[in-house]
Order: C-alpha cells, then structure tokens, then sequence
C-alpha cells in the first residue's frame, strides 16, 4: 500500500516539530508538511506543531509503489507520463490508492513531483519535476498559460459546426453539500474560454470525435463547457447524466463493469493528448500514445453507447 503506519516510543515529553527534526532528522519544512497534512498522531487523533507528545505516537509515511508505469520522456530537470485511466495524480488523502506519485517517487526519489493535476477519470500526459529548483519554474509554466494543452474527446451528438469557442464563466462549488463536486455555467463563477475542432463525426452512434483546446484552466472546465452546450463526453459520470447515476459513481467503489453497465463504456473518453512548451530557451512537443487507444475506440465495434 503506498501509505505505512509506524509506531515511535518517546520516552519524555517532546514538542512534535522537535521530535521530527532532532530524533527522526526531517527537514524543517518535511516536518511541517507532515504535520499539516495530519499524518503525525497519538491514539488516533492528529498532533499539533506545537503540541508536546510523550508515550505512543504514530507517524504515516507514503511509501512508493512500483506500477509497472514508465515515463514517456526524462529530462535532467523533468519526465513526462503517458497516465492511464482511473490512475490518481496524487495520493488522495491516507486512503490506500495507488497514484502516479507511486511510480514517479518509485523511481526518481522523494523530491519528484507532479507540476499539475489531472483527473483520475482523465488520461494523458503529466509532466513532473525531478527535484525541487526546476519545480516551481515548471509549475509557473502552467499557472502563467504558457503551456498549451491539447485534449481529444468523443462527445455525445453531432456537433455541426467544424470549429466552435464556448466561453461561459464556470462556478465551483466544492461545499461539501450533495453533489456539490459538479462545477456549473454561472455568472458569478470565474471567466472560462473553451476552443473545439470536429475531427470526425459517427451519425449512426450519434457521437462527435473532437480535439478541444482549454484556453483557462477551470475545475471540470473541458467537460463542463461541452456539456453546456448538449454534447456532454462520453462516459462523463458527473455531467449529462441523471444525479442518481452521479450518486452511485460517487459514493461507490466503482469497477470498470460498471462503467460499461451504466454509461456503456469502459471510462470517461477524455485524454490529454498534447503539451507544447519552452523551458530553458528550448521547445518541447510531447504526444499521448494513449490517444490513439481513444481514437481506435471511436471507430470500433466495443463502442456500444448510442
């Protein structure tokens, strides 16, 4: 599992911070974060930064999994991942999910990281960072735009035009209260830009094979505008179907059986096929091999939703 619980004896009373940096000799900010993300605890309940311990503490650690899962790319300062589906970028929470993380630390060592998310329900293309000085500078790529990223997609009905922009301004909720994961068109929400390009059209499976460009990184935003506009992604179980099918995904351990049982295919048909951008005064143009398995799908006799 890539989470392991161990228990620590302290024997006098020892503030938690200092116990982590002087006895297990963690980095200051190591320790911090491992605080901050509760995985220090005593009897079950999370310890404070502040807070003196003495006696039996436990302390999770995320161990790395081998996946099997090699990068498509390795740069000095970076690799790229072809991620499957239903994979996590990151470890979610303590639950015993494997992620991306797993492989990525697996094989280049505690300072690699994810420089953006993408879904579990997605698959395609994530670029890591190898250690912490080329980190920040590859996640400022994303948050200043300055990566472009291609997606395909197969959408439910024939989308006429050959070119469309859907720009609607997109809400998250995130409240916690009953499906409030789904982000919707609002206008109180922030501004969003959506470009679609019609690849090929499947009249008798009513379906639409698109290459969509987000040109802002909203929650959801690629499958929200598509499903605004009635052409929801195929195999989406949070937009275009009823909330009850959205409830049982949501609250289910959920088995690609009940995919095909329920939306009629194996997962959500969304992959992030292509990431350009310019790091250190070169450019870089990586492809999902992934997407053609998305494409072969469109044209193929297992594609059974209608």
């Amino acid at each position: 599992m890539p989470f392991v619980r161990e228990e620590y004896t302290i024997t006098q009373p020892l503030k938690a911070f200092v116990f982590l940096v002087r006895v297990l000799h963690l980095s200051p900010n190591a320790a911090q974060r491992l605080i901050d993300k509760g995985r220090m605890t005593q009897g079950g309940i999370k310890v404070g930064k502040a807070q003196e311990v003495c006696g039996k503490i436990e302390i999770t650690h995320f161990v790395p999994q081998d996946l099997g899962l090699e990068p498509l790319f390795i740069h000095e300062d970076f690799c790229v991942y072809d991620k499957p589906h239903h994979l996590l970028t990151h470890p979610k929470g303590l639950f015993a999910h494997y992620s991306l993380n797993d492989a990525l630390k697996k094989s280049f060592g505690k300072q690699a990281n994810p420089v953006h998310r993408l879904d579990s329900l997605t698959s395609g293309l994530v670029v890591c960072a190898l250690h912490k000085q080329s980190e920040q500078t590859l996640k400022n790529l994303f948050v200043l735009h300055k990566v472009q990223k291609t997606y395909t997609a197969i959408v439910r009905g024939i989308i006429k035009e050959q070119e469309r922009v859907i720009c609607a301004p997109i809400l998250a909720h995130n409240n916690g209260k009953d499906l409030s994961i789904r982000s919707v068109i609002s206008p109180l929400g922030k501004y969003a830009k959506t470009y679609l390009r019609v690849l090929d059209r499947d009249i008798v499976r009513n379906q639409t094979l698109i290459e969509v460009l987000p040109l802002t990184g909203r929650t959801h935003q690629i499958r929200v505008h598509l499903d605004s506009i009635s052409h929801p992604i195929v195999g989406d179980y949070l937009y275009g179907v009823s909330d009850e099918i959205s409830r049982f995904f949501l609250e289910s351990k959920v088995q690609k059986e009940d995919f095909i049982r329920l939306l009629g295919v194996p997962h959500l048909m969304l992959n992030a096929s292509k990431l350009t951008f310019c790091y250190k005064n070169e450019d870089f143009c990586f492809d999902s091999v992934l997407r053609e398995d998305l494409i072969r799908f469109f044209y193929s006799s297992e594609n059974l939703c209608h």
